[in-house]
């Protein structure tokens, strides 16, 4: 075959980073666009017929946003918000409309309390004529006043997925032999989380709570990702790296819902995403820093898994790789 002339090799190459620029458009894009409310779990407390006309008027104004959980006492709602249970609540008495209150958690979901106030406004214009008016919202969970849009937790993914994959990349080329790779992986987590929430936490004053802990939950996260990298590289070499970058930038960061909610992302993916790093971190770095650690349970235990599948991965390519894996071919070169 003849080498291909410039022109040929121009054409193919545009022709390639096109394809690559309209897919990484149509992922990252796609979620943002159909971002909204579906199915968001909300707590109502309402007495009397308002007690079955209030989702109805929910429903009617804002059609398949939320589900329902009716709670006795404004107490238990509370209690409710606090522990991640809903991520906010609607309370209404006919019998008292200047105590229309709607409660929020910004710190669970800044996109969410948005909403839920939005549609709080909404059913004081719709019960006008029964004497509500605005409702008085409440942030039970606020943000910090310093990022009460939590930028940097949000922009703190692309560091997790740059790290991961240039330490990744490092320690399976550079480092023979499963236990060197293992603990080379959890050093390299521990010393850059603790770095992270530092900057997070005191640098920008995104995160309250204890640094210790946060710092505990950024580290298991990037675990997470370096050993993930690090097992696909040992095992599977260049291909591993595209491996784990389609599952880490192509699939976790879009679908984290970091910037929204699960419950705000079409279809499933919201719910995959959770099961995925980088939204199981931000789930468990919310909760854990906000919420006294109510929900976080979850997000943690699939971030272990996760480092757990990388430890293997990385067994698994360490013993493919070394010598007594090798065998000798009938002619006596080694395979």
């Amino acid at each position: 075959m003849k080498p291909s002339g410039p022109l040929s090799t121009m054409l193919g190459v545009s022709v390639l980073v096109a394809l690559i620029v309209t897919l990484l458009l149509t992922v990252f894009a796609w979620p943002v666009v159909n971002t909204a409310p579906n199915k968001l779990p909300v707590g109502l407390v309402a007495s009397g017929s308002m007690a079955t006309r209030l989702p109805q008027l929910l429903e009617r104004a804002r059609p398949g946003a939320f589900t329902f959980t009716a709670y006795g006492s404004e107490d238990q709602v509370r209690q409710a918000v606090l522990r991640r249970e809903v991520y906010g609540a609607f309370l209404l008495d006919l019998a008292h409309p200047t105590d229309f209150k709607v409660l929020t958690a910004s710190a669970g979901s800044p996109a969410a309390a948005q909403v839920i106030g939005a549609v709080g406004a909404q059913l004081g214009t719709l019960l006008s004529a029964a004497g509500f008016g605005a409702p008085n919202v409440e942030d039970v969970v606020p943000t910090t006043t310093d990022d009460p849009r939590q930028a940097t937790l949000i922009g703190s993914v692309l560091p997790v997925v740059i790290s991961g994959i240039i330490g990744g990349l490092l320690l399976g080329t550079r480092l023979q032999g499963s236990a060197q790779r293992m603990l080379a992986a959890l050093l390299l987590a521990l010393v850059a989380g603790f770095s992270m929430t530092a900057v997070m936490q005191y640098g920008f004053r995104t995160l309250p709570g204890s640094y210790f802990s946060n710092a505990l939950v950024t580290s298991l996260a990037l675990a997470a990702v370096v050993s993930f990298v690090t097992g696909l590289v040992a095992s599977l070499g260049v291909r591993g790296l595209g491996v784990a970058g389609f599952t880490l930038m192509l699939v976790s960061n879009p679908f984290s819902a970091l910037s929204s909610a699960p419950e705000m992302l079409p279809g499933v993916w919201g719910a995959i995403g959770q099961l995925l790093p980088l939204g199981a971190f931000g789930h468990a770095l919310r909760s854990v820093a906000f919420f006294s650690g109510y929900g976080a349970s979850g997000p943690l235990w699939v971030l272990g898994g996760w480092v757990l599948l990388g430890l293997a991965l990385i067994l698994l390519g360490s013993r493919q790789r070394s010598p007594a894996s090798r065998q000798v071919s009938p002619a006596g070169a080694i395979s």
